[in-house]
């Protein structure tokens, strides 16, 4: 596997971690409200959704 797909994946979280980096305060749905309406960022691999920690930190940052 090359560099550039490990770091890639190094930086992608799921959901559930997602979740857990937000301490649950917020539902699964609002995240899906979030990446449809506001267009957090994300990548869809094999039907999932995964999030870039350091996009998604960001994109919080600002939105707030």
């Amino acid at each position: 596997m090359s560099a550039e797909v490990i770091s890639l994946f190094e930086n992608l979280i799921t959901m559930d971690d997602l979740l857990e980096l937000l301490r649950h305060q917020y539902s699964r749905h609002s995240i899906y409200r979030w990446v449809e309406r506001y267009q957090m960022p994300h990548k869809r691999i094999r039907g999932k959704l995964w999030f870039p920690k350091t996009e998604v930190i960001q994109w919080l940052e600002r939105s707030t």
